[in-house]
């Protein structure tokens, strides 16, 4: 049996404090802590029989459904296609020979999107 576990919480980084002789004088290590508020997600393996953590987990931004999704069907071994769906893949369909993006742009700017917070902006400027 494959288990998993998958959390919402809080994601800090670990930090390491030097005086000047480079000696550390303060550690931090990094720290993933339950809230369901936070704004990560975290999935790690468990050990089916004492339902406990193995290994490091994964951290994710909660807003990054299509990542972490896919690594949780990943670890679950259903040994199926992931149908969440390529949208990067998709959009690409749409540009034209000149690099634009005819239908989303024209759509953004009769609406007043700003661009620099678009997301499918972003996924164009990768193409």
């Amino acid at each position: 049996m494959n288990a998993i576990f998958i959390g919402r919480g809080n994601f800090y980084l670990g930090m390491t404090k030097v005086d000047e002789a480079d000696n550390v004088v303060e550690r931090t290590e990094p720290n993933w802590e339950p809230n369901a508020e936070g704004g990560c997600v975290a999935i790690c393996d468990l050990d089916p029989d004492k339902m406990e953590p193995v290994g490091k987990a994964e951290v994710f931004g909660y807003w990054d459904a299509a990542h972490y999704l896919a690594v949780v069907l990943e670890k679950l071994g259903t040994g199926r296609p992931v149908n969440i769906p390529d949208f990067r893949a998709i959009l690409a369909g749409y540009v034209d020979d000149t690099g634009e993006n005819s239908i989303f742009c024209e759509y953004c700017n009769r609406s007043g999107c700003d661009c620099r917070d678009c997301i499918v902006k972003e996924w164009m400027d990768g193409l």
